[in-house]
């Protein structure tokens, strides 16, 4: 196969996967200054499962075998979800507000079984300062079975963490990628690989831990795997200068992806199934080792 249609195919899924992400209609949260964590009664609750999503703006409840209304900021009912499945009331400003539906009169059917996912604006945070720790509570007035109740829990901020080591990291996994370039085009190809490695892992880590729904995205990760298999791909089909040339491509594409991430070296809670710390690592293999494999492209051309 061609370079050329290899280096199409790598800028056709590079756009792809974006598209893919913008499709649930809100960007993905990776990163943030604090977490939502639920208060004990409501971890608690007879028959009821609670959850924060969504970069902790959006919360998840399950039922079994009892019937959840939530109300809403006038203690108007809201959400209905129970055996019945789940219901919003039309004529609740808060749902009107929070986009579950329009104005208008009665209940409206949204989902048939007994678990919802909604983004509350009553989640967001509030306004303090930097100190870390706890910052403010939240509450969502319900009732269970008729029973009065409370969805609750508190607002963390997190501690930001130090940039410097990490731009010291960068800086001298830097300087040894500029000593080895003169073995030529097995260093960018070297680089290459690792950028994309690094990506793929990171992306797929944001994807099973920040999903929209509160489920992993697979759809979003198969496009990453897609165009991780579509790299392998050129650069096992390809020799010499043609595979240079897409080993220096593919660490463009996931130093410029990987822009898009840097929020998780200035934020203290990062959104991946892998520790913070091992995932900023991933970021910075990425950024560099991609930035290195074009910066040593023209190099390995005339080697």
């Amino acid at each position: 196969m061609k370079t050329s249609i290899i280096v199409l195919l790598l800028a056709g899924i590079t756009l792809a996967a974006p598209a893919g992400a913008a499709a649930h209609g809100r960007s993905q949260t990776i990163a943030l200054d604090y977490r939502l964590v639920l208060d004990r009664a409501t971890r608690l609750l007879h028959g009821v499962s609670v959850a924060i999503l969504d970069g902790d703006r959006s919360v998840r409840v399950s039922t079994k075998g009892v019937t959840v209304v939530v109300h809403g900021d006038l203690g108007e009912p809201m959400l209905l979800i129970g055996p019945r499945g789940v219901w919003v009331n039309r004529a609740s400003v808060t749902a009107v507000a929070d986009r579950l539906t329009r104005l208008s009169h009665g209940w409206k059917q949204l989902a048939s079984g007994h678990s919802y996912a909604w983004h509350d604006h009553r989640l967001a945070p509030p306004p303090y300062g930097s100190k870390p720790g706890p910052v403010a509570e939240f509450r969502l007035p319900a009732t269970i079975d008729g029973h009065a109740a409370t969805i609750g829990g508190t607002f963390v901020r997190y501690r930001r963490p130090a940039v410097w080591p990490w731009v010291l990291g960068a800086t001298i996994f830097a300087a040894a990628i500029w000593a080895a370039a003169r073995h030529g085009w097995r260093v960018t190809v070297v680089l290459g690989v690792l950028a994309g490695v690094a990506t793929l892992a990171s992306r797929v880590s944001f994807s099973a831990a920040a999903a929209l729904n509160g489920r992993v995205a697979w759809p979003q990760i198969g496009l990453w795997i897609a165009l991780a298999g579509v790299g392998c791909f050129g650069l096992i089909r390809t020799r010499g200068s043609d595979r240079v040339l897409v080993a220096g491509l593919l660490g463009c594409i996931t130093a410029v992806l990987s822009l898009g991430s840097l929020g998780v070296f200035w934020h203290g809670v990062v959104l991946s199934v892998f520790s913070a710390t091992f995932t900023r690592g991933l970021i910075a293999v990425a950024l560099v080792a991609g930035v290195a494999a074009a910066a040593t492209l023209p190099g390995g051309f005339r080697k």
